[in-house]
């Protein structure tokens, strides 16, 4: 089984790479002081399941990144639109998280969504709909499915033991949808249009619920910019304007 690269660029004799499993756990570290942070206060008085959303979002968000593979010619990878298929992959698991109710709670799927919401949108200022283009010709490989398996094994305890088990039935699921050619790139790209639907819906709606829904996306959304971006610095290198600012809100809003 291949290592599943969250990362990866070759220039001259230097080499940066990066496993999903490394940024996954840079991410949660990021995060491990949030229930101590301003936007993590905010956000478990609107949900006490908050920290889960967060932690979740952060697991899922680069899973679609199984699918791309580096020829061995390529000196660098281009991961465009895999927050697409990390959707679909999240919105397998929310189905099958809700029909179980692992943690028990009244309003399991709602918890779910923000998630959901952060997971599909972390790269929405490079525009949704040319990344979703740019998905056109990729072909699924079945593989990836088990590569990706394999290097979630590396996160450690970020996953309880049900949540693991979920995991890994939606990823055989997956896998065995693509190689009854019942899953293609056509399918997520519809799947991915109807959770826009969905959260169109909530995003307009009046609802006290609905509200505090889209309160709790964006928290989510903005808390899984912040811990991808310095974690993606932190490895790559390279400071913007964009990075200082990420890290000032980091240091006011997420750290105590």
């Amino acid at each position: 089984m291949k290592r599943v690269l969250s990362y990866y660029k070759k220039e001259g004799d230097k080499l940066v790479e990066e496993y999903l499993s490394q940024h996954i756990r840079c991410c949660i570290d990021l995060m491990s002081k949030l229930e101590l942070s301003r936007l993590g206060r905010v956000g478990i008085s609107l949900d006490e399941g908050f920290l889960n959303i967060v932690r979740l979002s952060i697991v899922f968000h680069d899973l679609g990144k199984a699918f791309y593979t580096r020829r061995e010619d390529e000196n660098t990878i281009s991961f465009t639109g895999h927050e697409i298929l990390s959707a679909y992959i999240l919105n397998k698991f929310k189905i099958e998280f809700t029909r179980e109710g692992i943690y028990r709670l009244e309003k399991i799927s709602r918890m779910m969504k923000p998630a959901l919401f952060a997971v599909a949108f972390h790269h929405h200022s490079m525009g949704v709909e040319k990344r979703l283009e740019s998905l056109r010709k990729m072909k699924l490989s079945s593989t990836c499915l088990d590569d990706l398996r394999n290097e979630l094994s590396y996160i450690g305890n970020i996953l309880d033991i049900d949540e693991k088990r979920l995991l890994d039935r939606v990823l055989e699921d997956v896998k065995q949808s693509v190689e009854k050619r019942l899953l293609g790139i056509g399918e997520i790209k519809q799947e991915f249009h109807n959770i826009e639907k969905d959260i169109f819906r909530y995003f307009t709606s009046g609802k006290y619920e609905d509200i505090i829904l889209k309160k709790l996306s964006y928290l989510t959304l903005t808390a899984l910019i912040s811990a991808d971006y310095i974690s993606a610095t932190n490895i790559r290198g390279g400071k913007t304007r964009f990075s200082d600012i990420i890290d000032e809100f980091y240091k006011f809003y997420l750290n105590p």
